[in-house]
């Protein structure tokens, strides 16, 4: 752990998560870079992300949220609630304990159980809350219960709110007006050209569902009878990170085995080192069948120099130009993905896209987005 600056305002990062998923890993970026504030990241579990967060020296402390509230999912019932709030209430106060105990000057929250009881903790204990919110607020990933409270708490909570989109600010309705927008940073390391060889487009991210690597998966089969070259291959990068995804990954296995295209696509896993398989890839495919809030891969493609194709919808369409710095299509359009794959083999299309996709990403440089979100952290104390 790095040694604390006793002149640093100490703030807390809560989120009920530690799996390596996307705004869990926004935090670990975040706390590893900050360097005006002493952050402290406060898990609701132990796992993945609590290693990470050692390996890179940030202090961390684990408040166990109960089962019940836990492995309540975002279209839960009623007849879930009754477990979840008791569970919800020691989680509570235990953390009230902890951010007196740790001297937290600010708790920002970081996921949706978090911002109902990270912030409450955070206020019986008389310390300012900041909501940054990562995923939008309404929408049917969320019940009708479970999204009257989340939209109340972000309202009624904290004393500032951050959005990571326009998007997820619109979805928090009129007490979104006041919330900052800040993206989320590109962090990886320089990436040289793409290999030379047969095309390898790449599909980053967990296996789930909404992410639509089914999506992708037909659209390659399909451009294949539309000149997409015979050696070109697809590279499914991420693992099922939750029990509820898993059959969702071996049935892209089995689509895969269906299509007949078990030697052009390729399974990894989970990876750690992202920049090493962006690194193979020629263009990168988005498919995601909800919108995304902001899309953290889609960045961190255009800041590598990688040729995009992404879904027109949500952050992607923000942060992309159709046909200037990427090509955007309606993922569950079969065809017109299709069509946007086989143009990723043509090398000069991909060199104009790629090149104008970095610059696109300038804005979003690690430095440049974790010093405004240090400025948004601490606006509470500036009052």
């Amino acid at each position: 752990m790095t040694s604390p600056n006793p002149g640093l305002p100490r703030v807390a990062f809560v989120t009920h998560s530690a799996a390596l998923s996307g705004a869990e890993l926004f935090v670990a970026r975040v706390a590893a870079a900050a360097r005006r504030i002493h952050p402290v990241v406060v898990l609701g579990e132990h796992g993945p992300l609590e290693q990470r967060l050692a390996e890179s020296g940030v202090e961390t402390v684990v408040v166990p949220l109960g089962e019940a509230a836990r492995d309540r999912s975002a279209g839960s019932g009623l007849r879930s609630v009754p477990g979840a709030l008791r569970t919800t209430a020691r989680t509570t106060l235990a953390l009230r304990t902890t951010l007196r105990s740790r001297r937290i000057d600010v708790v920002t929250t970081h996921s949706a159980k978090a911002h109902v009881y990270g912030a409450i903790a955070a206020r019986l204990a008389g310390i300012p809350v900041v909501a940054h919110v990562h995923d939008v607020a309404r929408g049917s990933h969320l019940s009708t219960l479970n999204g009257m409270v989340l939209r109340a708490a972000i309202g009624l909570l904290p004393s500032h709110r951050v959005a990571n989109s326009a998007m997820t600010r619109r979805s928090l309705g009129r007490v979104g007006r006041t919330a900052a927008v800040v993206g989320c940073p590109a962090a990886l390391p320089q990436i040289g050209p793409a290999p030379d060889g047969p095309l390898v487009l790449g599909m980053f991210g967990r296996l789930a569902p909404w992410k639509g690597q089914d999506l992708t998966i037909r659209a390659f089969a399909a451009a294949d009878a539309t000149g997409l070259p015979s050696d070109a291959r697809l590279r499914i990068v991420g693992g099922a990170l939750f029990d509820g995804d898993r059959a969702y990954a071996a049935a892209l296995e089995q689509l895969v085995t269906d299509l007949g295209l078990e030697a052009r696509v390729d399974f990894t896993g989970h990876v750690t080192d992202v920049a090493s398989e962006l690194s193979g890839c020629h263009a990168i495919v988005h498919a995601s069948r909800r919108p995304e809030p902001f899309g953290q891969v889609v960045v961190e493609a255009m800041a590598a120099g990688r040729a995009l194709v992404a879904a027109d919808a949500g952050g992607p369409a923000d942060l992309l130009d159709h046909d200037r710095s990427g090509l955007l299509v309606d993922p569950e359009d079969t065809d017109a993905l299709a069509a946007a794959i086989v143009r990723m083999a043509d090398a000069p299309t991909r060199d104009r896209l790629a090149t104008a996709a970095r610059t696109a990403a300038e804005p979003f440089r690690q430095d440049r987005i974790v010093a405004r979100l240090e400025d948004e952290y601490l606006r509470p104390l500036r009052r």
